[in-house]
């Protein structure tokens, strides 16, 4: 049986950051010759460094192919793991030399297109003000791919329409704001003149502008159509493109579902009519999700300065 000892003092007190760093280049570049340019040492050095590692441990972390060191089952597992660790350590640099400057870290929020600009735009300036130091990032997307990235540590809040929970990772929600969505059509469509009044047998043979297939968004809608026998045509289009949506409804060909805050600023200028029909109850409302296992000071003041943003908000 093998000796477990080595493997233990190796994850004492033998690893180095220097031993992961080479590790993980070598997974992304298969060279030694490579990975001693990109650190800038020479080829042995970085040959010396590998087998320090495998000598600690007592197995082989590479084996060669021809050319090129491909990782061994183990050395496989001390990359994936190595991974997290460097991408921690970048997190703490960054915040380190924020917080030195004063109040700081860094700050990346994803949210779905149908979030109101207000709401998100509101708690930035909330939280740059009370964080000086501190950076901030966005990124538009649909809901499922942010908890890709929340479970993958690439993003810190996720805001979307609805409550979606994580099989790998902690997530708490908050509500943020009721906003919920209602079906819509351009003033030129024939259900957009004001004095018809619409059902749902109406929509059967309209053209659906869709959420993205496969997001959160695109199941509860189908849902809702397919409770009262409704399919949309595959003349649809699917699109997370809020701009190119409102276009195409304006031009009047379209049915779609808006958030009742955008339908309503729309409806006011006459370029669109909110159809008499019950609003999509799942879509309702607007929710901030975070990993409950993480507790940056930066992370947890923004979702402070959010939930803040979201009451200023509602009692407008």
């Amino acid at each position: 049986m093998q000796n477990l000892d080595p493997i233990g003092r190796f994850f004492r007190s033998g690893l180095k950051l220097p031993h992961l760093r080479i590790l993980v280049s070598l997974a992304d570049l298969g060279q030694v010759t490579r990975v001693a340019n990109a650190f800038h040492v020479t080829q042995p050095a970085i040959s010396k460094q590998i087998a320090e590692i495998e000598e600690a441990l007592g197995v082989a972390v590479v084996s060669r192919t021809g050319n090129r060191l491909e990782l061994t089952a183990i050395g496989k597992v001390i990359v994936a793991c190595g991974r997290e660790v460097l991408r921690h350590l970048e997190l703490a640099r960054r915040d380190v030399i924020a917080l030195a400057a004063g109040t700081g870290g860094h700050v990346r929020v994803g949210a779905v297109v149908t979030v109101p600009d207000p709401l998100v735009a509101n708690a930035i300036q909330l939280f740059l003000r009370r964080a000086p130091a501190a950076s901030f990032s966005f990124v538009e997307s649909t809901l499922d791919r942010q908890l890709k990235m929340l479970e993958d540590g690439d993003l810190d809040v996720a805001i979307g329409r609805n409550r979606m929970t994580s099989a790998l990772v902690p997530v708490k929600h908050e509500t943020l704001l009721c906003d919920p969505f209602v079906f819509v059509v351009g003033t030129a469509h024939p259900l957009g003149e004001p004095e018809r009044q619409p059902g749902w047998e109406d929509l059967r043979e309209c053209r659906w502008i869709m959420p993205q297939h496969g997001s959160p968004a695109y199941a509860t809608l189908i849902a809702a159509l397919d409770a009262r026998g409704i399919v949309p045509a595959t003349s649809s289009v699917e699109s997370s493109s809020l701009t190119l949506n409102l276009s195409l409804l304006q031009r009047g060909d379209f049915v779609s579902v808006l958030p009742i805050s955008i339908a309503r600023s729309h409806a006011v200028r006459g370029t669109m009519r909110i159809l008499p029909l019950p609003a999509v109850e799942p879509l309702g409302e607007v929710i901030a999700h975070w990993r409950a296992d993480r507790s940056e000071a930066a992370t947890q003041l923004f979702v402070e300065c959010i939930l803040e943003a979201s009451g200023e908000l509602q009692a407008e």
